[in-house]
């Protein structure tokens, strides 16, 4: 059988110029920690699904205040959802881990971690359905610079951290009757100050099932990024810059290599 390859690589590393990004959010005293582990080998059929949403907010009414955030206000939210199924009957080998992490991360650490990982063979021209979704979603008032980073000569660059509204998602999708698939899957808004940035990463990587016998089927990955920064040194939460990002790459047929790494990237110090 003719081999053949598609590699595609990623990086959407989207900050802005005079205007500061993300500062991510402080987490609330009570923190939570959720973790589960999975792991499946089966001739037969398969369902597994997991969806999470998260809102956090430091805005002095607190959540059922918003969206009306009063200075120097935040709010941030967070989905994950990954639904897993076969099409019939298949020989179905499926890893997961899964860790939610409430409290103040810095970079290198997480809040929401999930790595997968599906190996299928499908009978009678069964396959596996599979999809991830990532998104992390933040706005803020103006917030003096100094009680927001730790960083000591943050204020010489602009006294105030302006207003911003900014969006990240991404996700992908296979349809496979015969399928050697690993995603990961980050983000990171929660932490003790803004010296670190607000990061989301989601990974897809098909590859060949053994040697010389290729994943086959369909895949797919996208990225949406949408930005919406006030300017340094503006306390009255002006637009200054806006930015919107879209990419989507798919395959179908034998997939000896289809790699796709996205990256999301936003803070005043990165």
């Amino acid at each position: 059988m003719k081999k053949f390859g598609i590699m595609v690589i990623a990086l959407a590393l989207l900050v802005t110029g005079f205007a500061m990004a993300d500062r991510g959010i402080t987490p609330v005293p009570e923190t939570q920690g959720i973790v589960t582990s999975t792991s499946v080998n089966v001739v037969g059929n398969f369902a597994s699904s997991t969806e999470m949403q998260w809102r956090i907010t430091d805005n002095a009414g607190g959540l059922p205040a918003t969206p009306a955030l009063v200075a120097p206000g935040a709010i941030y939210e967070s989905t994950y959802s990954e639904d897993t199924q076969t099409q019939g009957v298949g020989l179905m080998l499926y890893d997961k881990e899964m860790d939610v992490e409430t409290s103040g991360q810095i970079s290198g650490q997480w809040n929401v971690e999930a790595t997968k990982q599906i190996a299928f063979i499908g009978i009678d021209g069964a396959s596996v359905v599979s999809t991830d979704n990532i998104m992390v979603d933040g706005a803020a008032q103006n917030k003096t610079t100094s009680t927001a980073v730790i960083c000591p000569f943050a204020s010489d660059v602009s006294e105030q951290f302006p207003a911003y509204c900014n969006r990240a998602q991404a996700g992908s999708t296979i349809d496979m009757t015969v399928a050697n698939v690993r995603t990961t899957t980050t983000d990171r808004f929660v932490q003790p100050s803004g010296d670190h940035p607000v990061e989301l990463n989601h990974d897809l990587r098909v590859t060949e099932l053994v040697a010389d016998v290729p994943s086959v089927g369909f895949a797919s990955a996208y990225m949406d990024v949408l930005i919406q920064e006030g300017g340094a040194g503006n306390a009255n939460s002006t637009l200054m810059e806006r930015i919107e990002f879209h990419e989507e790459t798919s395959v179908d047929g034998a997939i000896t290599l289809f790699d796709k790494l996205m990256h999301y990237e936003s803070g005043m110090v990165r």
